[in-house]
């Protein structure tokens, strides 16, 4: 497991989203929770079927968007992706207690893995918030890897998003550039070269349709149309 995924212990998620979702988006990574991530996060899911939520932290964007699904999502599928079964039971019990009423289901995987066969072209909408800069490798490698793993669960029509924390690129302040370094020296952060360049060209291998547009020191990224099998 990487050494990203064997942070999240039960305190650590306790912490969570405080330490990340309110004070660090808000003050190091100049990107706000509530009024940018949680509506993109979102905008989204609405319009999905099936949606796979990759990397799933504390589930707090699919919790906190199960409010503006049509009757709390009863026709909704979430499936659950990431490596680490603490953070996944966290993520799927927070999410019914909110009252998400449609199938929720979890799966511990590696992105650097190919999907399970009875997942493809399962999926209108296929999330990855705050996945990248915690992997190890770098831009547009680390996409393009995670991304041809990931797409064969996409539906053709489907819509692949998602946000990450840039590199040294982008400027960050003291508070910033102080988590970069710990993060980066601990393995939780692989990001240091992050930039949007390469996020963007990791992303084209498989798209034909990439957006990126830069809030603060992250970078929100919708991407449509998958290339034909490479």
């Amino acid at each position: 497991m990487h050494s990203s995924a064997t942070i999240y212990s039960g305190i650590v998620l306790k912490l969570y989203d405080l330490w990340v979702l309110r004070l660090s988006n808000n003050y190091a990574w100049q990107c706000s929770t509530s009024k940018v991530l949680l509506p993109f996060f979102t905008e989204y899911i609405q319009k999905s079927r099936a949606h796979l939520d990759v990397g799933v932290g504390t589930g707090f964007y699919p919790s906190n968007a199960v409010a503006q699904l049509p009757e709390s999502g009863e026709n909704t599928k979430i499936h659950l992706l990431d490596m680490n079964p603490t953070t996944l039971d966290f993520s799927a019990t927070r999410a019914r207690k909110a009252g998400f009423k449609g199938v929720i289901e979890t799966l511990e995987h590696d992105v650097f893995q190919p999907i399970p066969d009875d997942l493809h072209g399962q999926f209108d909408t296929i999330s990855t918030f705050y996945l990248f800069h915690c992997l190890p490798g770098a831009f547009p490698n680390k996409i393009a890897d995670v991304a041809k793993n990931l797409l064969p669960a996409l539906t053709p029509d489907g819509v692949f998003y998602g946000a990450t924390i840039l590199g040294d690129s982008a400027n960050h302040n003291f508070f910033g550039r102080s988590l970069m370094r710990f993060y980066n020296s601990k393995g939780v952060f692989g990001n240091t070269e992050d930039t949007v360049e390469g996020l963007k060209e990791g992303l084209k291998t498989h798209f034909e349709d990439v957006e990126v547009r830069v809030v603060g020191k992250v970078a929100l990224y919708v991407a449509r149309r998958p290339k034909q099998a490479q």
